[in-house]
């Protein structure tokens, strides 16, 4: 008898090694992860209890048991978290950090159970049997580790029931059902052992038995039923890294489903869904981007209909950020090029109108001076009818040019109109800017009219002002026609139309 139950135990060992192995090499998720890491549980606490079985003093008997205590005491949990996964229940992570501190305590207890009476009230070595075996009394930690472990079989056996009995698809219900039968098997098992129905408990862990039954069955589910679930894990790993965010919502408008792209650009899912569905439908009933992260985003909705029925609906956050910039860039230079006058390359009407608007605030806002000044073209009029219009135009950009030599960093130049332009910009000091400006511009006017072998002279008249702004209405409109004014006031003396 006694190489009987070595024999199991060593094929217990061996076919665990192998189902660890198969998992290990189609670890894609976190349901594989915990299926995964419930093998190496039990793996090391079937190890550990061979060892167990061999030991031949209390000593090493004790070491073998609180080696296997490492694998043993998250069996069950580890297959708790793994049924969830299968179920798709979300656990909240602060319990699991819980439960895993709860499991964490008791290994510690059984660590040091011969310091104190909180795993085992008593405990003393035997070896009148087949196997030699530790005699003890449950303490209050041992009662709560195998209160826990009913809870979890009784709940994730709930869940397993609930799951199957909702599916729909016939190869997930086989899945299910098998997933189940391995389950029920190591919970009857888990029963005989507890409440020592059988007799050979009294010498042999009969759930060493039950794991091996539980795991050819799980060998049937891994193999003929794909419990792995190949095509589902190709599936759900392909849609969770998927740069779009995915999200599922049922036909009552609660979120079933999210990728973890949709997670990143909303952390607060779980707790306020509602605000970001609310968001993502004010955007596609707006035909507008949704801003996250310095990404800007394009919302999608689409009905979720299988066998020609409703089941919710599926809305896709689509990264659109890269289009809007070139959106973006392409209206700035259209804008750009829409208050550009292409015959002198200053900024048109249109600029002024967009610049000016900016250059008065900016101005009111720091108190600083605004300086405004009309300019217009003397004898053009003169030019086009002794020389021709495309002498004109080349007079006109002549005088374009002599206007930009005049600017400071803060002036903008326009050309408002045929032969009309305007200087609008920042200055400190009133009476030094005016002088400053005008011997700017005569001397301008002077060096072109010198170094340019034209038929005529390119000359202007202008009325330039500046003032502390108030902020009245109308204020700037006003000081263009005090400028327009002073203009006429010097185009009066000097538009000789002479050459």
């Amino acid at each position: 008898m006694r190489s009987v139950f070595l024999s199991i135990q060593c094929l217990c060992i061996i076919g665990l090694f192998i189902e660890s192995w198969v998992i290990f090499r189609r670890l894609k998720n976190s349901q594989l992860r915990y299926l995964f890491l419930s093998c190496i549980a039990i793996l090391l606490n079937n190890l550990s209890y061979l060892f167990q079985l061999l030991s031949t003093t209390q000593e090493s008997y004790i070491t073998a048991l609180k080696i296997s205590y490492a694998g043993r005491i998250w069996i069950t949990l580890f297959s708790f978290l793994f049924t969830a996964e299968l179920c798709k229940i979300k656990i909240p992570r602060i319990l699991k950090n819980l439960l895993v501190l709860v499991h964490l305590g008791i290994y510690i207890s059984v660590l040091t159970f011969q310091k104190h009476s909180l795993y085992y009230t008593w405990f003393n070595f035997s070896t009148e049997a087949i196997f030699p075996k530790l005699l003890h009394g449950n303490g209050i930690l041992h009662s709560l580790y195998m209160g826990l472990q009913a809870f979890y079989i009784v709940v994730g056996f709930a869940w397993l029931f609930i799951a199957w009995h909702k599916e729909k698809n016939a190869s997930t219900k086989k899945r299910l059902m098998t997933v189940m039968i391995s389950f029920s098997i190591e919970s009857l098992f888990f029963a005989i052992q507890t409440f020592k129905i059988a007799g050979i408990t009294q010498d042999y862990e009969l759930l060493m038995i039950g794991y091996v039954i539980g795991i050819v069955v799980m060998f049937v589910a891994l193999f003929r039923y794909d419990l792995l679930g190949a095509k589902e894990i190709a599936r759900d790993f392909l849609i969770d890294r998927l740069s779009e965010g995915i999200i599922a919502v049922d036909t009552n408008g609660t979120i079933q489903y999210f990728n973890e792209p949709a997670k990143e650009m909303y952390p607060n899912i779980d707790s306020d869904s509602s605000y970001v569905l609310e968001k993502i439908k004010e955007a596609i009933s707006k035909g507008s981007g949704i801003s996250v992260n310095n990404r800007i985003y394009t919302a999608e909705e689409n009905e979720l209909v299988y066998n020609s029925k409703k089941f919710g609906k599926i809305y896709a956050l689509i990264d659109a950020t890269e289009h809007y910039e070139r959106f973006r860039k392409e209206k700035d230079i259209l804008q750009h090029e829409l208050r550009i006058d292409p015959l002198t390359g200053l900024y048109n009407r249109n600029g002024m109108e967009y610049f000016s608007k900016n250059l008065y605030e900016t101005a009111l806002k720091n108190e600083s001076l605004l300086f405004v000044c009309v300019c217009d073209m003397n004898g053009l009029k003169y030019i086009n009818d002794n020389f021709g219009h495309e002498e004109g135009d080349r007079a006109i950009k002549k005088l374009s040019e002599i206007i930009k030599s005049t600017l400071t960093k803060s002036d903008l130049a326009f050309r408002i109109g045929g032969d009309e332009f305007l200087i609008i910009g920042i200055r400190d000091s009133q009476e030094q800017a005016l002088k400053i400006f005008c011997e700017q511009v005569e001397n301008a006017i002077k060096n072109a009219n010198k170094t340019t072998n034209l038929p005529y002279k390119v000359d202007m008249s202008y009325g330039p002002i500046v003032k502390k702004l108030s902020g009245l209405p109308n204020e700037f409109s006003d000081m263009m026609k005090e400028s327009d004014a002073l203009m006429y006031e010097m185009k009066k003396i000097r538009d000789k139309h002479k050459r």
